[in-house]
């Protein structure tokens, strides 16, 4: 009966719920202005970014984290941008007005773009300003002027019909992967791989998952997101062997549309509804983040090893994610409760992280019971002002169990629980 009891706790706390909110909704000016609705967007470092918004797909720059984005007058059909550093960008689409299919270049950070024909292209990777690799709905591309012009690669036959490919990763110069869905059937996902360079393409896997997005942290460690049929809930696919197989993580409440890592171990992916999902164990557990809303995430980017990163989503939706500044300076969030969040990451071995707010500053204490309710520590005891605050707790004397931590500050009393698992 114990060991039924254990399972249980463990699939529930598998995917368990933070609500600590560490990102914040970033208020966008625009010039012009207007009622603009982003669609695609890049960054490539905490200050510099693009976007394509608006129904002409206008292009806007930001050069001080997406506070205000300037209109750059180039107009272009919805379609991929993509920028490989402040000054080298490309976009691709249908170019307005007509109806031709072209890739735009620019080489001064979108002041001019030159307009070259091109294949019907989904996604955009580039190594550097001249050699990069593109998607289409049938076919991978390569170009090595820059993408001027651009050759078809070999694809493996396949028994899904055409691969939609909707994203491409390399490891290095000769091992790539890229993910997308069937063209031709609803419910057909496929993964494909190279170790040439990109010259030839095999099907790694091709299963009943529409993928989206693809990241690899070394040649062994990858990560693959998107849905899972029948469109009920996200999924995550995750391989420790080189993609020789892959482990399907199923998620409640959303597709799933990019994913990224910041070291060996801590990864994030978004999708719809606000979704946004945290691991700090390459992938075996994921953890619920606040994101503050339903948009649909669509990408997602970090940068300072992880300190700082940016998510663009729907709805004019920007969020940042700042590690680099104390949270309890940050009285913009506008804090208007206390609260206690849960426990990060949950279940943990031996070390947790406990986040509270204060929205008026007052005395306050911290502590840890056991299950029966007695006290194991006191984690705080002091005067606090108003902010938001983080504690590690480590539990490394104690024995695996639930455990409860107990925040009582002025007027207000709030306890969680937490499970120990050794």
């Amino acid at each position: 009966m114990r060991s039924v009891f254990t399972i249980c706790l463990l699939v529930c706390f598998l995917f368990a719920s933070t609500p600590a909110q560490q990102w914040v909704k970033i208020n966008q000016t625009f010039n012009p202005p207007g009622n603009y609705t982003p669609n695609k967007g890049v960054f490539v470092d905490p200050n510099n970014g693009w976007l394509k918004a608006g129904p002409n797909a206008s292009v806007f720059r930001t050069t001080n984290g997406g506070k205000l984005w300037v209109e750059l007058n180039n107009k272009t059909a919805l379609g991929s941008i993509e920028f490989i550093d402040t000054l080298h960008g490309w976009m691709v689409g249908r170019i307005l007005p007509g109806n031709d299919y072209n890739i735009m270049i620019t080489k001064d950070g979108g002041k001019n773009w030159n307009r070259y024909s091109s294949p019907t292209i989904g996604c955009l990777t580039f190594f550097d300003s001249l050699v990069g690799f593109a998607g289409g709905s049938n076919d991978i591309y390569k170009t090595i002027d820059g993408g001027v012009t651009w050759d078809t690669m070999s694809i493996q036959s396949n028994n899904v019909g055409k691969a939609g490919v909707k994203d491409i990763f390399f490891i290095d110069e000769k091992r790539g992967w890229a993910v997308g869905s069937s063209a031709e059937y609803t419910d057909a996902g496929v993964m494909l791989n190279t170790i040439d360079g990109g010259k030839t393409w095999q099907f790694n896997d091709t299963i009943t998952n529409i993928n989206q997005a693809i990241t690899f942290t070394d040649s062994l460690h990858g990560y693959a997101v998107g849905a899972n049929p029948p469109y009920s809930g996200g999924m995550i696919k995750v391989t420790n062997n080189g993609g020789m197989s892959w482990v399907t993580h199923g998620l409640p409440g959303s597709w799933l549309f990019d994913v990224v890592f910041t070291d060996d171990s801590t990864g994030w992916a978004v999708g719809q509804y606000g979704y946004i999902w945290h691991t700090t164990d390459r992938g075996i557990h994921w953890t619920q983040s606040e994101s503050g809303t339903t948009s649909d995430l669509y990408r997602i980017f970090f940068f300072n090893n992880g300190e700082t990163g940016y998510i663009l989503g729907a709805d004019s939706t920007l969020l940042k994610y700042d590690n680099t500044v104390s949270i309890r300076d940050e009285h913009p969030l506008g804090i208007t409760s206390y609260q206690i969040f849960q426990n990060y990451p949950n279940p943990f071995n031996p070390t947790t992280t406990i986040t509270y707010q204060l929205p008026t500053s007052g005395n306050v204490t911290l502590k840890i019971f056991d299950i029966l309710g007695n006290e194991i520590k006191t984690l705080a005891n002091e005067q606090k002002a108003n902010g938001r605050y983080t504690v590690q707790f480590d539990a490394s004397s104690l024995a695996s169990g639930m455990y409860v931590y107990q925040l009582r500050v002025n007027d207000f009393i709030s306890s969680k629980k937490m499970l120990l698992l050794k």
